[in-house]
């Protein structure tokens, strides 16, 4: 098969390579072709390929200098690639972007007559603050050139390119991205919980701001785009040094400019910054880029600057080297705080990076299987106009009847996912993380997740929550944890909102969690039975009946499917490996696991026996930790799978367990099970060959269990039966069901009528301000994230003096949230005041006359205040000067006294 790749830079070349790597690439021909007049692309990307390809050479359709107009050049973009392509044989054509200039004339002249399979080649998930009727940016059109095949990062880009409009019909595939979606380096990087530091507290900051050429981009005017990088560095100048790296597209005269601003050094553009390279500084900035892939590599934090000009954001992102802001006054907040605490102040909520980058082995594999499967999309059937009258037009009265109630059906399209936090690193959340995953690739739904933990009002968790269909509370920790956990979902319930529960926990955490958080549990036992509970075992479903719950509804979990998983072996070997994964608590059964291990060294037994997870704190003293158990620690999701592989036996000692992912996955490998008779994974492994469990929990009854698993073969159709349950897309399906959510054959009603809402706007009267989709309402940012309160007022000190006066109330609101220290409250009085706003002025000055505080010159500032609020503030401010002198008298004369 004969393959063009059409470049238009450097990255499509390397991108190109990653696909002729994928195994199989060898047995077709691989053409690379780019169109370029003024000779500076052709010759980046002739160089990049002679770094990457012994003899592959780069055909560009056009002669550098060749003397012919813009215009020109563009309209000849297509007659030349359909001539190449003729001239050539080719039978597909990759391309990387269908919206560029070039991308958009080779997609309109070969859609229809050549297999095209787009890729994508960086970050597209942006949101909007507003997508009016009109023009929207480039990347909101990417992949509505109707390609064969469009070939995507993750989930949210499938999401979007399928219900972007009513009549998408695109054929998306997630296949990772080439280069990123299989580096290990990265995968970690984005599970990571942490942030290290290696400033002193105080010590001045290395900072680069990685520039884009906005106004050449036309996102930004010109003069905006200046006035904000020049606000920018003012304003980071002072803790630190401060570097700027432009977009190697940025334009001579923006290049030029950038060498005028003050105390900053300007790098080269064409300069590669790495993740090596970035490793140096200890923050980075930048509006919205790909950029952000190499910061997480290299540990380094970046902040994701959206000033209030800038329409496109970049998606708020849950980790902790993330942090989306939309001014300078947070942006210098988040700094400050980076140096005097070398602390980073990540987003306090989010989307998890798999929402944007799905991690596989084999991504160039399934690029090439999407290259290899393309056919030229059929011709769209002409709509005829249905008949103005009659029958026909309206169908039966039985289907205008089911017409209507369908009308009436209003599945909820919003999800709020609540939790204490949003990571791998904890099975608790793994489910929930896969499925929501999976929905954004399948349905239209907007999905949202918020930590609990960071909040400190319900009256906040509420105003983030008011858009939202239907919450879904992941499992009952934020119960136990979180003082607002009761209250908000009794207030949710009086709403009329849906909240769901998905709940996790065993018997024994229920026990264990009643005590120690005796008032809270008792109130969570009252407002179970007024949402709808989730459950992962039905007995589990029994434990919440016992609650109250009337109908629990089971639904079971589910786990990510690695693409290579090696099988374990069908016969055990001379000396039998079992092997445990979880981590090492009383709860797990460590003290069953190594009495076991014990027992079979005293019968002569060769087993061998293995832990793998991290040691807690909850072991008690009492516990044997045998030495015939060799306790590995915590390994790498790969390390784990290598090693049940190599095991003959997953022996689940935990005393109870709703339903562990661990056997899903000891089940994914067809590795013998053994497990406690009341943990949830007997309900589906019960009598299945290769699955064996213990009504004692004994050492001798769990031995017993091990020695008759190891005398059976794994039951591979059973086995795969049962793995079929636990499948992502099963899992969803259920979920959703559960939810009532809306699923994709719902788009594409709900969809038109988008259209049509956004077609009636358009034809809104002149003057009259159509209502756009809004990506985010005032606060483009949700939730304020704590900071320390003795930093605060020095943030509040900075904004006021720099005049920043928005960034004050800002910060000035935070603070009065917790406490009212007059100087504050004076502060926003007068800035109130400046801006006619004497309501609210009147009210602050109200609360720093009842502060505490040096009285005398409490009423000095507000009388200074006052004057400033017109006649209204006249009788204050004689009030304020009497008692300013009232207390100044009366500090003389207690002064007077105490001398005598």
């Amino acid at each position: 098969m004969r393959i063009a790749v059409f470049v238009e830079n450097r990255n499509g070349v390397g991108l190109a390579s990653e696909i002729m790597k994928a195994p199989g690439a060898e047995a077709h021909s691989f053409h690379l072709v780019t169109a370029d007049r003024d000779g500076d692309v052709a010759e980046w990307i002739e160089q990049e390929a002679a770094a990457r390809f012994d003899d592959l050479k780069v055909h560009n359709l056009f002669q550098v200098d060749e003397p012919i107009s813009g215009a020109e050049f563009l309209e000849e973009v297509g007659h030349r690639i359909r001539a190449y392509t003729v001239q050539e044989r080719v039978d597909r054509l990759v391309f990387f972007n269908d919206q560029s200039q070039r991308g958009r004339r080779v997609a309109g002249e070969l859609h229809d007559t050549l297999p095209l399979v787009l890729v994508q080649d960086g970050h597209l998930d942006f949101h909007f603050k507003r997508t009016d009727p009109g023009l929207r940016d480039q990347n909101w059109y990417y992949g509505s050139s109707s390609p064969a095949a469009v070939c995507v990062w993750g989930p949210a880009t499938a999401q979007h390119l399928m219900f972007r409009s009513a009549d998408s019909d695109v054929s998306v595939h997630i296949t990772g991205a080439l280069g990123h979606s299989d580096d290990p380096q990265l995968l970690r990087a984005a599970r990571s919980t942490t942030h290290r530091h290696t400033k002193g507290s105080g010590e001045p900051l290395r900072i680069v701001v990685l520039d884009q050429p906005l106004s050449d981009q036309r996102k930004l005017s010109r003069k905006d785009h200046r006035e904000q990088l020049t606000e920018l560095c003012e304003a980071l100048t002072g803790f630190g040094e401060v570097e700027i790296k432009p977009h190697p597209s940025t334009l001579r005269g923006h290049l030029d400019w950038l060498q005028t601003l003050p105390d900053v050094t300007v790098l080269d553009e064409s300069a590669l910054l790495d993740a090596e390279s970035l490793d140096g500084y200890d923050l980075a900035i930048t509006f919205f880029s790909t950029t952000y892939l190499q910061t997480l590599r290299a540990g380094t934090p970046l902040i994701l600057f959206s000033p209030p000009a800038l329409n496109i954001v970049f998606p708020t992102i849950n980790h902790p080297l993330l942090r989306n802001v939309g001014t300078v006054g947070e942006l210098v907040d988040v700094t400050a705080e980076l140096q005097r605490a070398g602390k980073f102040t990540p987003n306090a909520h989010g989307e998890p990076v798999e929402h944007f980058i799905t991690f596989h082995d084999d991504v160039p594999s399934r690029v090439l299987r999407r290259i290899e499967e393309a056919e030229v999309p059929a011709a769209r059937p002409v709509a005829r106009r249905p008949a103005p009258t009659g029958e026909q037009t309206h169908g039966s009265r039985a289907d205008r009847a089911l017409r209507a109630v369908e009308e009436r059906l209003n599945r909820p399209r919003s999800l709020a996912v609540l939790g204490l936090g949003f990571s791998y690193v904890t099975g608790v959340a793994i489910p929930v993380l896969t499925y929501t995953q999976a929905l954004l690739a399948q349905n239209p739904v907007d999905i949202r997740y918020f930590d609990l933990g960071v909040y400190t009002r319900t009256e906040d968790v509420l105003a983030d929550l008011a858009d939202t269909e239907v919450v879904l509370i992941n499992s009952l920790a934020p119960f136990w944890r979180s003082p607002l956990a009761n209250e908000l979902t009794e207030a949710l319930v009086a709403l009329g909102r849906s909240v769901v529960v998905y709940a996790h926990e065993t018997e024994y955490v229920m026990n264990f969690e009643g005590e120690q958080h005796a008032l809270r549990h008792a109130e969570m036992v009252k407002v179970l039975p007024k949402v709808k509970v989730l459950c992962v075992s039905t007995s589990q479903a029994d434990m919440f009946r016992q609650l109250g719950v009337s109908d629990p509804v089971v639904v079971y979990n589910t786990v990510p499917q690695d693409t290579h998983r090696t099988l374990a072996r069908r016969t055990p070997g001379e000396r039998p490996r079992i092997v445990m994964v979880g981590s090492m608590q009383d709860r797990k059964g460590l003290d069953l696991f190594s009495r076991v291990a014990e027992l079979a060294y005293t019968q002569g037994l060769p087993w061998q026996f293995a832990w793998i997870g991290h040691k807690t704190w909850r072991i008690s003293s009492s516990t044997l930790l045998s030495d015939r158990v060799e306790w590995m620690g915590a390994l790498s999701r790969d390390r784990v799978r290598e090693e049940l592989a190599a095991s003959d036996v997953f022996f689940l000692s935990s005393m109870d367990d709703p339903m562990p992912l661990s056997v899903v996955e000891a089940v994914q490998q067809r590795l013998r099970t053994v497990t406690y008779h009341r943990v949830g994974s007997r309900e589906v492994l019960e009598e299945v060959p290769g699955y064996r469990s213990f009504a004692e929990y004994t050492p001798a009854a769990a031995l017993e269990a091990l020695r008759r698993v190891l005398e059976e073969e794994v039951a591979e159709d059973e086995y795969q039966e049962v793995e079929e349950l636990f499948d992502i897309s099963a899992f969803t399906a259920r979920m959703t069901t559960a939810l009532n959510l809306a699923g994709p054959d719902d788009a594409a009603r709900a969809l038109a009528a988008v259209a049509a809402a956004t077609a009636d706007a358009a034809d809104a009267p002149e003057g009259q301000e159509p209502d756009g989709e809004t990506a985010y309402a005032e606060g483009p940012f949700s939730a304020v994230l704590s900071r320390h309160a003795k930093y605060l007022n020095e943030d509040f000190t900075r904004h006021f003096t720099a005049g920043r006066q928005d960034e004050a109330l800002r910060v000035g609101q935070e603070i009065l949230r917790r406490r009212q220290p007059v100087d504050v409250l004076i502060g926003m009085a007068e800035i109130r005041a400046s801006r006619g706003e004497t309501d609210e002025a009147f009210r602050l000055l109200s609360a720093a006359a009842i502060a505490g505080g040096d009285r005398g010159r409490v009423w000095s500032e507000i009388s200074r205040v006052a004057g400033d609020l017109g006649a209204r503030g006249r009788a204050i401010r004689q009030l304020a000067r009497k008692e300013s002198i009232r207390i100044e008298l009366s500090n003389r004369s207690a002064r007077l006294l105490k001398s005598d």
